[in-house]
């Protein structure tokens, strides 16, 4: 009788190591060899799931996403502004994790306009998801890429150890309060 393989579980797993070995080592880590080697598969399997380098990294960054939706999630049914944004910033090993993961795909993407393109059309969608959470803004749409260069750059520091999450956070909600708050003249 052959062997049941779990294709999802093992497609799971070759991503995790992909996720890993960014966080860890950075995106000069991620080749055929070195995912193989952390997902204790063989180079095959990686091929046979992930034919090229791009569809690992676009599988594994929408495992980042599918786990900051989650985050946002466990705040209940209807979250407000302050805790979709925080569920951005790394505040905890697993967050940490997945925002040095996605500063290397940032990276990977930047010399890719197709991967960039993916990118910016899901960012702008966001972008117009926060803007409807910023209704006494007199541009919704401003305060919202204001609040999201905001998140990018405090995610960084705190990537990069330069800012506490704590602080992050506080930064961002004073932020929030400040684009949230105000009235259209």
């Amino acid at each position: 009788m052959p062997k049941r393989v779990d294709h999802s579980a093992r497609r799971t797993a070759i991503s995790d190591a992909v996720m890993r070995l960014l966080a860890r080592d950075g995106l000069e880590a991620i080749s055929l060899r070195h995912v193989a080697a952390e997902a204790g598969v063989s180079a095959g399997q990686v091929q046979h799931y992930f034919p090229t380098k791009d569809a690992m990294m676009e599988f594994a960054v929408g495992a980042i996403a599918s786990r900051i939706e989650a985050r946002i999630a466990a705040a209940g049914p209807d979250p407000d502004l302050p805790t979709v944004l925080s569920a951005l910033l790394p505040t905890d090993a697993e967050s940490t994790a997945d925002s040095r993961t996605l500063i290397g795909y940032l990276a990977f993407a930047s010399v890719r306009p197709r991967v960039a393109e993916t990118i910016a059309a899901n960012g702008l969608a966001f972008r117009d998801h926060i803007a409807t959470m910023l209704p006494k803004s007199p541009d919704p749409t401003a305060a919202a890429d204001t609040l999201l260069a905001l998140l990018d750059g405090l995610a960084l520091h705190v990537t990069l150890g330069q800012l506490s999450a704590d602080r992050a956070i506080a930064l961002l909600t004073a932020a929030i309060d400040d684009r949230s708050h105000r009235a259209t003249p």
